[in-house]
């Protein structure tokens, strides 16, 4: 599980690495602007996401973990959970902020072609997390992290020692 010493790159950058409790979920979350003259559509999903996020922070037993926005194209947000459970169940509180936006995004804009929405789910089982010369980001961010340990400093050496490689 958790590496306890320190594996160095070439210039002193510190590789850390940790397993995820079992059952964490990545959750990925976006929409896309397909109307662009349709700005009252998309901007009342847009502004949904910061409304949600901050619930989710002020209320941790809701089970976020970390949530990390990016834009492009589409808008997306990373986010960890401690469970796929802990997602479907914030998404069907009555009382908290997604209920009521998922019930009117589906009366008012569903089926209206001015803006996307889609999602996925993942329970993570086989994976691996690194960052090097930086802090935490994504999975590490969401559960921890740790150095690497010395012989683990290449994905086939540390996905074999947490048996995920034969």
């Amino acid at each position: 599980m958790a590496r306890s010493t320190g594996a160095r790159r070439p210039g002193g950058a510190r590789m850390t690495t940790l397993s995820p409790p079992e059952g964490t979920a990545l959750f990925l979350i976006g929409m896309r602007v397909t109307r662009l003259w349709r700005v009252r559509a998309w901007l009342a999903v847009l502004a949904a996401m910061p409304k949600m996020l901050i619930h989710l922070r002020r209320n941790p037993e809701a089970g976020l973990l970390s949530a990390q926005l990016y834009l492009g194209r589409s808008l997306m947000v990373v986010s960890y959970w401690r469970s796929a459970e802990d997602i479907r169940r914030f998404a069907a509180d009555a009382g908290a902020p997604h209920l009521p936006v998922w019930r009117w995004f589906n009366r008012e804009l569903a089926g209206t072609d001015s803006v996307g929405i889609w999602h996925e789910t993942y329970v993570i089982g086989e994976h691996e997390t690194i960052a090097s010369g930086m802090p935490p980001s994504g999975l590490a961010q969401a559960v921890g992290a740790c150095p690497v340990a010395a012989g683990a400093t290449t994905a086939a050496q540390r996905l074999t020692r947490s048996g995920l490689n034969g």
